[in-house]
């Protein structure tokens, strides 16, 4: 895949992990995760599924069913067992005569001697697998192929490319979307998290689409959140109605120059992140 379908990856798993983060709640509990999602961060890390007995397990591609392994059970818990798809089985949906045995019973009613991770530490541990599998390097050539793309959707006012370019921009400058303090309806605004002198968060410089007219402008200035001045010169820019520092298809190129600012002249990668 190229560099840009790479990244476009990334973001969708980052989405996912997200999806399934909001979904989690106390072990044992009644809430339900978001199974689509983590199907989708499972395969793109590289997991083959298995069904027994009603339950969904998932190995790590090139293992044999019967070798000691890490098994994921696709449940609320997302437990994940140093063991054997038969012995998970037996734990997890023991029968009559499985429990009948002492060793069984026992092994059945505690399997702390064999869960590895459960809940956000098994998300981690597949999210990071699956980024690991996606070529995040990137050349001068591929930041200017975004620029020209991203300019021309901001020229020719195309919503859908422009809101690509920010979140690909976005992703490699780790620019997150705004706070509630800086929200403004029908606006797509990223911008970078930071704290302001004093304590405190800060917002800023940003980068802000108007979906409703098509235009697009670049705000340098960081932004205490705690000062109603600051906020409403930023939201002021935002809307212009105060001049900002840089509008059109220049803030595509202002990103593109950033972007290439972190590695000028030869290959590097965006450091994963969580998304906000």
């Amino acid at each position: 895949m190229s560099f840009k379908e790479n990244l476009l990856k990334k973001i969708s798993l980052d989405r996912m992990k997200q999806r399934v983060l909001g979904t989690l709640g106390p072990i044992g509990g009644g809430s339900k995760i978001d199974k689509n999602a983590m199907r989708a961060l499972l395969a793109a890390a590289g997991f083959r599924s298995l069904s027994m007995r009603g339950l969904e397990l998932y190995l790590r591609e090139g293992t044999a069913n019967e070798e000691k392994q890490a098994v994921l059970v696709l449940d609320n818990d997302l437990p994940v067992y140093d063991s054997t798809v038969d012995d998970v089985a037996m734990r997890k949906e023991p029968t009559v005569k499985e429990m009948i045995s002492i060793r069984n019973a026992i092994r059945i009613l505690s399997d702390s001697d064999v869960v590895m991770t459960r809940k956000e530490a098994t998300v981690e541990t597949v999210y990071r697998e699956s980024i690991s599998r996606l070529d995040l390097s990137f050349t001068e050539e591929d930041i200017k192929q975004l620029e020209y793309e991203g300019r021309g959707g901001v020229e020719g006012n195309d919503a859908d490319t422009v809101v690509e370019s920010l979140s690909l921009f976005g992703e490699l400058l780790n620019l997150g979307p705004e706070p509630l303090e800086l929200r403004i309806e029908h606006h797509h605004i990223r911008g970078r998290f930071s704290r302001a002198q004093g304590g405190g968060e800060a917002f800023g410089p940003a980068v802000i689409y108007s979906l409703g007219d098509g235009a697009i402008r670049w705000v340098s200035e960081t932004i205490p959140l705690s000062d109603k001045e600051a906020v409403q010169r930023f939201r002021a820019k935002a809307q212009g109605k105060r001049d900002p520092d840089i509008v059109g298809p220049a803030v595509i190129q202002h990103l593109s120059e950033e972007a290439m600012r972190m590695a000028p002249g030869v290959a590097n990668a965006p450091t994963p992140r969580s998304p906000g």
